[in-house]
Protein backbone atom coordinates (compact mmCIF):
# COMPACT_ATOMS: atom_id res chain seq x y z
CA UNK A 1 0.00 0.00 0.00
CA UNK A 2 1.43 3.60 -1.11
CA UNK A 3 1.23 6.44 1.17
CA UNK A 4 0.46 9.65 -0.77
CA UNK A 5 3.03 12.10 -0.60
CA UNK A 6 1.30 14.81 -2.27
CA UNK A 7 1.17 17.90 -0.27
CA UNK A 8 -1.74 19.56 0.62
CA UNK A 9 -3.61 22.36 -1.01
CA UNK A 10 -3.19 25.84 1.57
CA UNK A 11 -7.29 26.58 1.73
CA UNK A 12 -8.03 30.21 0.07
CA UNK A 13 -7.49 33.04 2.21
CA UNK A 14 -9.24 36.40 1.45
CA UNK A 15 -8.07 39.70 2.51
CA UNK A 16 -9.86 43.19 3.15
CA UNK A 17 -7.05 45.71 2.86
CA UNK A 18 -9.21 48.76 4.43
CA UNK A 19 -12.53 48.43 6.02
CA UNK A 20 -14.87 51.57 5.56
CA UNK A 21 -15.37 53.41 8.78
CA UNK A 22 -18.99 54.46 7.40
CA UNK A 23 -21.94 53.76 5.08
CA UNK A 24 -23.88 56.34 3.25
CA UNK A 25 -27.35 56.41 2.22
CA UNK A 26 -29.19 59.12 0.12
CA UNK A 27 -32.50 59.09 1.23
CA UNK A 28 -35.91 60.73 0.47
CA UNK A 29 -39.09 61.18 2.73
CA UNK A 30 -42.20 59.69 1.18
CA UNK A 31 -45.70 60.90 2.67
CA UNK A 32 -49.45 59.92 1.78
CA UNK A 33 -50.03 63.78 1.10
CA UNK A 34 -47.96 66.55 -0.10
CA UNK A 35 -46.39 67.59 3.24
CA UNK A 36 -44.80 71.23 4.34
CA UNK A 37 -41.11 71.22 4.21
CA UNK A 38 -39.50 70.03 7.09
CA UNK A 39 -36.07 71.99 7.94
CA UNK A 40 -32.82 69.67 8.56
CA UNK A 41 -33.14 69.35 12.22
CA UNK A 42 -36.93 68.04 11.85
CA UNK A 43 -35.36 65.69 9.41
CA UNK A 44 -32.77 64.23 11.99
CA UNK A 45 -35.46 63.92 14.66
CA UNK A 46 -37.68 61.88 11.85
CA UNK A 47 -34.53 59.47 11.43
CA UNK A 48 -33.57 59.46 14.85
CA UNK A 49 -37.40 58.20 15.60
CA UNK A 50 -37.50 55.69 13.24
CA UNK A 51 -34.08 54.04 14.66
CA UNK A 52 -35.82 53.86 17.89
CA UNK A 53 -39.16 52.78 16.89
CA UNK A 54 -37.30 49.77 15.08
CA UNK A 55 -34.73 49.09 17.15
CA UNK A 56 -35.22 50.71 20.60
CA UNK A 57 -32.98 52.58 22.66
CA UNK A 58 -29.88 51.36 21.17
CA UNK A 59 -31.25 52.00 17.61
CA UNK A 60 -31.76 56.01 18.92
CA UNK A 61 -27.93 55.86 19.88
CA UNK A 62 -26.91 55.14 16.50
CA UNK A 63 -25.12 58.19 15.32
CA UNK A 64 -26.84 59.77 11.92
CA UNK A 65 -24.86 62.37 9.94
CA UNK A 66 -27.13 64.70 7.68
CA UNK A 67 -23.86 65.45 5.19
CA UNK A 68 -26.63 67.29 2.55
CA UNK A 69 -29.90 68.25 2.55
CA UNK A 70 -32.64 69.59 0.32
CA UNK A 71 -36.15 68.49 1.22
CA UNK A 72 -37.65 65.89 0.71
CA UNK A 73 -33.84 63.94 -0.04
CA UNK A 74 -30.87 63.61 2.34
CA UNK A 75 -27.38 62.21 2.11
CA UNK A 76 -27.00 60.47 5.65
CA UNK A 77 -23.68 58.93 6.92
CA UNK A 78 -23.97 56.05 9.32
CA UNK A 79 -21.17 53.90 11.32
CA UNK A 80 -20.64 51.27 9.00
CA UNK A 81 -20.95 48.72 11.77
CA UNK A 82 -24.92 49.55 11.68
CA UNK A 83 -25.39 50.19 8.41
CA UNK A 84 -27.41 47.10 7.89
CA UNK A 85 -30.25 48.17 11.03
CA UNK A 86 -30.22 51.63 9.38
CA UNK A 87 -31.46 50.15 6.69
CA UNK A 88 -34.27 47.86 7.75
CA UNK A 89 -35.34 50.99 10.27
CA UNK A 90 -35.26 53.13 6.91
CA UNK A 91 -36.95 50.80 4.73
CA UNK A 92 -39.63 49.14 7.04
CA UNK A 93 -40.85 51.71 9.84
CA UNK A 94 -43.41 54.10 8.75
CA UNK A 95 -44.30 56.99 11.14
CA UNK A 96 -46.03 59.89 11.10
CA UNK A 97 -44.96 63.40 10.49
CA UNK A 98 -45.86 65.68 14.17
CA UNK A 99 -47.29 68.82 12.35
CA UNK A 100 -50.15 67.51 10.71
CA UNK A 101 -50.45 63.76 11.31
CA UNK A 102 -49.53 62.76 7.81
CA UNK A 103 -48.30 59.14 7.45
CA UNK A 104 -44.73 59.14 6.09
CA UNK A 105 -41.44 56.87 5.61
CA UNK A 106 -38.27 56.78 4.03
CA UNK A 107 -37.31 55.56 0.95
CA UNK A 108 -33.75 54.30 0.41
CA UNK A 109 -32.34 55.70 -3.02
CA UNK A 110 -29.00 54.61 -3.04
CA UNK A 111 -26.53 53.29 -0.71
CA UNK A 112 -22.47 52.99 -0.86
CA UNK A 113 -19.65 51.80 1.31
CA UNK A 114 -18.47 55.19 -0.60
CA UNK A 115 -19.67 58.65 -0.33
CA UNK A 116 -19.12 59.12 -4.35
CA UNK A 117 -21.46 55.97 -4.52
CA UNK A 118 -24.01 57.63 -3.42
CA UNK A 119 -23.55 61.80 -5.00
CA UNK A 120 -23.22 60.54 -7.92
CA UNK A 121 -25.50 58.32 -10.48
CA UNK A 122 -24.32 56.68 -13.83
CA UNK A 123 -28.19 57.21 -14.76
CA UNK A 124 -27.76 60.60 -15.28
CA UNK A 125 -27.04 62.00 -18.69
CA UNK A 126 -24.42 64.84 -18.17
Amino acid sequence: MEIDQTPPIPPTLKTTISKQPYYYFAITLATSTPATPIDVTQYHGYIALVLTQWLGAIGGGIPVDILDYSYPRATIRVPYVNHKQVWQAMTVNPFSLLSDNTQAYFQVVRNSAFAMGVVTSSRKSL
